[in-house]
């Protein structure tokens, strides 16, 4: 027991990895992680400057923690950043379709 720790009356394991939780705690914290980096991004393909990604991470990482999902901030940290070159990726894919959406919808109006 030298990994875990007593704290509000539960027991805690100390270094615990991120691929130890459930499939839905992953995804939903990836998911909080994708949406609120993308929202921040004001160009595609230009990486976030790091207080702002910071401040994104300790939003989740404090949502987290009220959901009493036990994870260390290291953990996350670790994984939010080698998640960060998907998200622009991901953000790319859509936004030419975004694009395509509104010049379509543009070009009926003329009509």
């Amino acid at each position: 027991m030298k990994n875990h720790v007593y704290q509000n009356g539960r027991l805690i394991q100390t270094n615990k990895k991120f691929s130890s939780l459930k499939q839905k705690q992953k995804e939903w914290i990836t998911n909080e992680l994708r949406q609120r980096y993308i929202r921040a991004i004001n160009y595609p393909h230009i990486k976030l400057h790091p207080r702002k990604r910071d401040q994104i991470l300790d939003e989740v990482y404090a949502l987290i923690e009220e959901k009493e999902i036990w994870i260390p901030y290291g953990e996350v940290k670790k994984h939010y950043f080698s998640k960060i070159s998907s998200f622009i990726r991901k953000n790319r894919k859509i936004m030419p379709q975004e694009e395509n959406k509104t010049g379509d919808t543009s070009q009926e109006e003329s009509e």
